[in-house]
């Protein structure tokens, strides 16, 4: 199966699962094809993927899901719809014609940290083909941007930015560089020794143990385990060494949660005398 219909029998069944409603028009609009196309979707999966999941529905004029759906393309859980919901501004162009929840859901506005698509690209090309580049950068201890060298190996979004995990020629050390932070052009060099292979904290994974903050009354541990589907009152995250930070910032953790206002955090790590000394360590 192609891609492109693959991305279309996807979307057949996300739209008719979680809007509950599917048209010709909703794929027509997103992928840009025309209405007999559309249709001729729409049949192909009723024909050959399942003839039991959908059933046009008059009063509507759109299909519906049956009683006995069963997703093919979509796993169905919640998670995979909030994530499709949190992305529809970055994807106007493909979720606005869903009307997902009659503009009962919206996203923080969170400002996009402004990224240069040639430094993407070259950055890519460099990881892919084990090449060093210059670069000019500006970090918080280095307002003006300097020269430096760097061999990168991976690009990692967190949830508030993107950055590049690449080895510095300048600290002799595997380091996260900020993609917006980069300045002017980027020259591809000789190829590295330096590879990710190498990178001690990338390579390595660790569990992180969570488990609510012990301050918590008993009532509001048993919300923060549901919440979580706590096993026992823990669950687990495996990370990547270099990630702890960013995973930790993420789920509002630190780890001298004693020193924190009751309420600030509502998770601990179990582990983090563990945890404290893979962060501490030298790179």
């Amino acid at each position: 199966m192609k891609w492109d219909q693959h991305q279309r029998f996807r979307l057949i069944e996300l739209i008719a699962y979680w809007e509950g409603r599917l048209t010709t028009n909703h794929l027509c609009e997103s992928f840009g094809i025309g209405r007999q196309q559309a249709s001729k979707d729409i049949n192909f999966y009723i024909q050959h993927i399942s003839a039991t999941n959908l059933t046009y529905d008059r009063s509507i004029k759109g299909y519906v899901t049956s009683d006995t759906f069963e997703p093919k393309f979509i796993t169905g859980n919640a998670q995979e719809f909030l994530n499709l919901l949190a992305s529809q501004e970055a994807n106007a162009n493909i979720f606005a014609p869903m009307e997902f929840t009659g503009g009962a859901a919206c996203s923080l506005p969170i400002p996009v940290r402004e990224v240069n698509a040639d430094h993407v690209r070259k950055i890519l090309l460099a990881a892919k083909a084990g090449l060093r580049l210059e670069i000019s950068y500006r970090s918080m201890n280095k307002p003006m941007a300097e020269k430096r060298v760097i061999a990168p190996h991976s690009i990692v979004c967190t949830p508030l930015r993107w950055h590049v995990r690449a080895y510095c020629e300048k600290n002799n050390e595997y380091r996260d560089f900020i993609l917006s932070r980069f300045e002017g052009q980027l020259t591809p060099l000789e190829g590295s020794t330096n590879t990710k292979q190498l990178d001690a904290k990338w390579q390595e994974s660790v569990d992180i143990v969570f488990a609510p903050d012990p301050r918590l009354s008993d009532e509001q541990k048993v919300i923060i385990s549901y919440e979580y589907d706590m096993v026992e009152g823990r669950f687990v995250v495996p990370c990547r060494v270099a990630l702890l930070r960013y995973t930790l910032y993420a789920l509002n953790v630190f780890l001298e949660y004693e020193d924190t206002v009751v309420g600030r955090q509502q998770l601990i790590v179990v582990n983090r005398d563990e945890i404290y000394q893979h962060i501490a360590s030298p790179a």
